[in-house]
């Protein structure tokens, strides 16, 4: 017969207190989601006053004379400086980028932010209503971030998943829904997808439409009678779907790759627009770094409530002593936030200094290692508070994340692999028609201006730009070669 008996038992765990968890959230929180966050907080403690972001109020600069204030101060007393990334991943609600680098591509010639909206503000209001879930809207932009010149994606789909730490089955959800944006056929993988995405938004696509995408190399090679047959229809039809195809537009996003190059007016407006958290400007060439005024909301504690509460009942006394508690701790968290934000894109700014005037072409690898390292923060706090940020520099408004990249090399340790994508990209968008470079020619070039690089090497980024390589290239032309006579 079995007994039930009750034993004391000690042990040791990780206990994370109402104050660490909400400082830790904070610190993911875009400027706009952290004025939601403080007006729903203010709905339930009447001590608590939220002022929306004022354009004009004066900018608060980069704290490096309370540097190690912020070092110190890095979230509520219970944080530990020593719990691992897989520690706190066990709290996260939402995923994280789980490594220390970032993988991506920008594009020189950055000229200043034009007025006016175009297609890419277009595009970030369409993230904001489409993905109100920031571990949506994160993949959102960085798949935004990785679109080519004719708005196809440029970057393997798992080396994104890698990237952000997601499955590639929620990065494609957020790209489906993405493909239907406006214009339709941004973020297509290929030609076939961009055209097909165009059919479904004009309630076009059918068998028919599906059996031409699946054969565009016939076309290509003029091959009409084998794919008309195929296609399951007559003359008159099939000219008809032609002239269609014709219609529709190879580069429906060709506006879009201005977030490389910041040419593209997303400052906040009240209609809720996408707008940087962080200004990083160069004053007589020493970079300034301040929390955008135009975005940052500000917390105040109503000291005279307060004071008035305190003099009533008993019961009014302790309410107001249980919600200025509250509130102080909410404060708290409020201001570590950007200290460590505005600590955290200081370091960056320093160690980016050259790209902030020269652009991409200076971009040095850079770790969220580095930083942590530089700053005294976690790593998994410089991973949050890195996460979705965007920030305005000389060079346009870019994803605090752009300025994150890997060496290419041992022999080339100063020279980021961004950089290295930039250069290959060029060298081939500078291709002719007509002599199409393989990828030992791109090699050559590379070596010619001085970068030790491997045939192998530029092969990977290449694919990684998203760019196919020399034989695919070649029927890729032919094919526009053939819808331009045909048109």
């Amino acid at each position: 017969m079995s007994r039930l008996t009750l034993q004391p038992r000690q042990t040791t765990g990780l206990v994370m207190t109402a104050e660490l968890q909400q400082a830790i959230g904070l610190l993911q929180l875009s400027n706009q989601e952290l004025l939601s966050e403080l007006t729903l907080a203010a709905e339930s403690n009447p001590l608590l006053i939220v002022s929306p972001p004022a354009p004009d109020a004066p900018m608060r600069e980069a704290p490096l004379a309370h540097a190690e204030e912020a070092r110190a101060g890095d979230l509520p007393p219970d944080w530990d400086p020593e719990m691992s990334p897989a520690e706190l991943s066990q709290w996260d609600d939402e995923p994280l980028p789980r490594h220390g680098t970032f993988d991506s591509e920008d594009q020189t010639g950055l000229e200043p932010r034009a007025s006016g909206p175009s297609a890419l503000t277009l595009i970030l209001e369409q993230i904001r209503r489409a993905f109100p879930n920031s571990a949506e809207r994160a993949i959102a932009l960085a798949l935004l971030e990785e679109i080519d010149e004719n708005g196809r994606l440029e970057c393997s789909l798992q080396s994104l998943v890698a990237t952000l730490g997601c499955t590639l089955a929620e990065l494609e959800a957020v790209r489906g829904q993405m493909l239907q944006f406006d214009p339709a056929g941004c973020f297509a993988l290929t030609l076939a997808e961009c055209l097909a995405a165009q059919f479904r938004a004009q309630n076009r696509y059918d068998p028919a439409v599906a059996r031409l995408l699946d054969h565009l190399d016939w076309l290509a090679r003029g091959e009409h009678d084998r794919l008309r047959k195929t296609c399951g229809l007559d003359e008159s039809d099939y000219a008809d779907l032609l002239r269609e195809l014709r219609g529709l537009d190879p580069r429906p996003g060709a506006g879009l790759a201005e977030i490389r190059n910041g040419g593209d007016d997303t400052s906040l407006d009240p209609s809720g627009q996408v707008a940087p958290d962080v200004l990083i400007t160069l004053v007589r060439n020493t970079p300034v770094v301040t929390l955008n005024p135009a975005t940052w909301p500000r917390l105040d504690i109503d000291e005279a409530l307060y004071r008035r509460l305190l003099e009533g009942r008993d019961s009014d006394r302790s309410y107001a002593q249980e919600k200025q508690g509250e509130a102080r701790t909410l404060l708290r968290a409020v201001e570590q936030r950007a200290r460590s934000l505005l600590l955290i894109c200081q370091a960056v700014a320093q160690h980016q200094y050259l790209f902030l005037g020269d652009g991409i072409s200076a971009l040095r690898p850079l770790t969220l290692a580095q930083i942590a390292s530089a700053t005294g923060l976690h790593e998994s706090t410089v991973s949050r508070v890195t996460a979705t940020r965007l920030v305005e520099t000389p060079q346009g408004v870019l994803p605090l994340r752009r300025f994150f990249s890997t060496a290419l090399g041992e022999e080339t340790e100063q020279t980021s692999a961004d950089a290295i994508k930039v250069r290959i990209r060029q060298i081939l968008n500078a291709e002719s028609p007509d002599a199409i470079l393989s990828d030992d020619a791109v090699t050559a070039s590379l070596q010619s201006e001085g970068i030790a690089i491997q045939r192998r090497t530029v092969a990977k980024y290449r694919e990684a730009l998203g760019i196919a390589g020399s034989a695919q290239r070649r029927r890729d032309q032919k094919l526009k070669a053939t819808l331009a006579l045909r048109g």
